[in-house]
């Protein structure tokens, strides 16, 4: 009996161990078949992710790009006022014609040698494409493939995202078409300078010719001018560019796509241009300054283009006939060959330019391009910043000679008074009390606050800036003196109002004009107060207009550069006069430079209300919403009632 007790209970002991067994077996299925369906969402999860992820990045990068192409015309620019009314339309800046069977193999590869020589041996993409994604460099990438795809984007970009969707555009373009049919777009989308975009257009605009009619040499003066259009442009730096063209040509021979003993006979000093001028209603550097802002804001496009710009035509056409007239007349036999005028509103839109004296495709534009020593006119930023300090222009500084940073400034008429009154130190344009001021209160921090109140112009480290030796444009000096009349804020100075697409007129314009309403008031209610004194105090009254206003006349550069600017409730004026030779002259900034400023502003305020400069701007500003042009606001709403 014993025996079967043990028998029995040993077969027990086996039945709950294999019970046990069984329900451990089942407990651990059941955990493995959680663990899996764990698994398998998030794989599903990380899958959709990535899926609407792919999705997202091809859906952003599909509605951002460009991919028209208008083989019918060139599209045009229809350059507009600040009413809407037609200016300007401008045809054939744009190549849409490109073909690579006309255009010789041997030109085709000057393009190729210049931007990227290993084109048709690689996949569209390099290692440092790859790194500017992490990197954040600017520019375009290192291929002519990469190039092309950055060109298809509708607005620009320099994020690591955008670096990304370019690389990813370019292998799609190395997937998708064959590396003639790159070629081909890079030589019709890219930029060549002066507002012409592609080699065709290029070609028939700077050789008065077709692009398979090109030398090698002119070729390469395009492909140079694709690599920088500012450093390279053949209008204004000739020799440099055909400098540069020559080592293009050198590396057809370098990467054997011409023998390289044919190279010296292709080299040139000069290069061959005939430049096609048209005649245009406007002057020549507005249209300039047009298509090159154009060409920043749109990029390659097919199609039709409409730039609403802030010009008044007749305004615009006063000038050009007064400049004309008093050049001829008063300037030109005293020895100033070239004058620049530009005319603003106080927020900073152009309503008249004139770049030159006569318009001419191979000057610089000598209002915001070129830069001349301007004395006086830059030492109200000193000024400025003293008031903002100390808002009494009747205050006493010091007037008396000492060193500063190795400079030892003398005043013009070799009389030091010791103290002198801040506005009587403007009035007598004295050298010794601007670089005290930026002495006492850091010659840096005056520097630093001339650029923040408009001066583009690279300034000294050192007091050549606050005694007026640093040359500016012309569009700095009117920049700084319409910050009394922006409410003491720094006006942005632009000519264009708005872009949008010809066919689309009711659609979100590519580009509009906001002034940014957080942009730091740089001068204080009370130093705008104070600075209406320092002017007033140098205006002549002889130069009389039909309402309150301030200007005032000098001449600078060892007499080579005279000035005049001055500004009324409704328009900054500055007017420059020399001569590209920069030689000396007989014209006098507070004469004749006087006599054309007061006979341009006397006619661009007909029909404009008389209004106090004080209150005219706080009014304009309070009216605005920072994208309305509210130029002759007060004359159309007289007009309609």
């Amino acid at each position: 009996m014993a025996e079967e007790d043990d028998e029995q209970q040993s077969g027990g002991q086996s039945a709950a161990k294999m019970a046990m067994k069984q329900i451990a077996e089942r407990e651990l299925r059941t955990i493995r078949r959680r663990i899996r369906r764990r698994r398998m969402l998030l794989i599903g999860f990380f899958l959709s992710v990535t899926i609407f992820a792919v999705l997202g990045i091809g859906y952003s990068i599909q509605s951002n790009l460009d991919l028209s192409r208008n083989m019918i015309r060139s599209p045009e620019i229809r350059i507009l006022g600040y009413d809407g009314a037609l200016l300007e339309t401008i045809k054939g800046h744009y190549s849409q014609d490109v073909s690579l069977t006309t255009l010789p193999e041997r030109v085709q590869n000057v393009f190729v040698a210049a931007a990227d020589p290993g084109f048709y041996d690689h996949f569209g993409v390099s290692g440092s494409d790859f790194a500017r994604i992490f990197s954040g460099r600017e520019g375009a990438g290192s291929t002519i493939t990469m190039k092309v795809a950055r060109s298809f984007f509708k607005t620009k970009a320099n994020s690591a995202g955008r670096h990304f969707q370019e690389v990813l555009v370019a292998l799609w373009l190395e997937w998708s078409f064959s590396k003639k049919t790159i070629l081909r777009s890079y030589l019709e989308r890219s930029y060549v300078g002066r507002g012409i975009f592609g080699i065709t257009a290029a070609s028939r605009i700077w050789y008065g010719s077709p692009s398979e009619r090109m030398s090698l040499h002119q070729a390469a003066v395009l492909a140079a001018a694709i690599s920088d259009p500012e450093k390279f442009n053949p209008l204004f730096y000739p020799r440099e560019t055909s400098a540069e063209a020559n080592e293009i040509l050198s590396k057809l021979g370098q990467y054997k796509f011409i023998e390289a003993d044919r190279v010296s006979a292709l080299t040139l000093v000069m290069p061959k241009l005939d430049v096609q001028i048209e005649e245009n209603v406007l002057s020549g550097y507005v249209v300039d300054m047009v298509l090159e802002e154009v060409a920043d804001l749109v990029g390659y496009s097919s199609r039709d283009i409409d730039v609403v710009t802030s010009i008044d035509l007749k305004v615009q056409n006063l000038a050009r006939d007064i400049v004309a007239e008093v050049s001829e007349l008063r300037l030109k036999p005293r020895g100033a060959d070239q004058v620049g005028l530009l005319s603003i509103s106080p927020e900073g839109r152009i309503r008249a330019m004139i770049g030159g004296a006569n318009y001419t495709p191979f000057q610089r534009n000598r209002v915001t391009e070129v830069r001349h020593p301007a004395g006086r006119m830059i030492k109200i930023a000193t000024y400025y910043y003293a008031l903002n300090e100390n808002s009494d222009p009747a205050q006493w500084v010091r007037d008396n000679r000492m060193a500063v940073g190795g400079w030892r400034p003398i005043n013009p008429d070799h009389e030091y008074q010791g103290q002198i009154s801040l506005r009587e130190a403007f009035v007598r344009d004295v050298n010794t009390v601007p670089t005290n001021l930026a002495d006492h209160y850091g010659l840096l921090n005056v520097r630093e606050y001339a650029r923040n109140i408009g001066i583009k112009s690279p300034l000294s480290t050192d007091i050549r800036t606050v005694v007026g030796l640093d040359p500016v444009t012309v569009s700095d000096i009117a920049a700084i003196h319409a910050l009394p009349q922006n409410s003491g804020k720094p006006p942005m100075i632009t000519l264009i109002n708005s872009v949008s697409y010809t066919d689309d007129p009711k659609s979100i314009p590519i580009y509009q004009r906001v002034e940014n309403p957080e942009t730091e008031k740089r001068l204080t209610d009370e130093a705008i107060q104070g600075s209406y004194v320092l002017y007033a105090s140098v205006t002549d009254p002889q130069v009389r207009l039909d309402r309150p206003f301030a200007g005032y006349g000098t001449v600078a550069g060892g007499r080579t550069d005279a000035w005049y600017v001055g500004f009324s409730s409704d328009l900054i004026t500055a007017v420059w006069a020399g001569n590209d030779a920069r030689e000396r002259m007989d014209v006098r900034g507070e004469v004749e430079l006087a006599s054309l400023w007061r006979l341009f502003m006397l006619d661009a305020h007909d029909g404009l209300p008389i209004r106090s400069m004080i209150r005219a701007s706080s009014q304009r500003r309070r009216d605005g919403d920072g994208v309305t042009d509210l130029w002759k606001q007060d004359l159309n709403a007289k007009n309609d009632n």
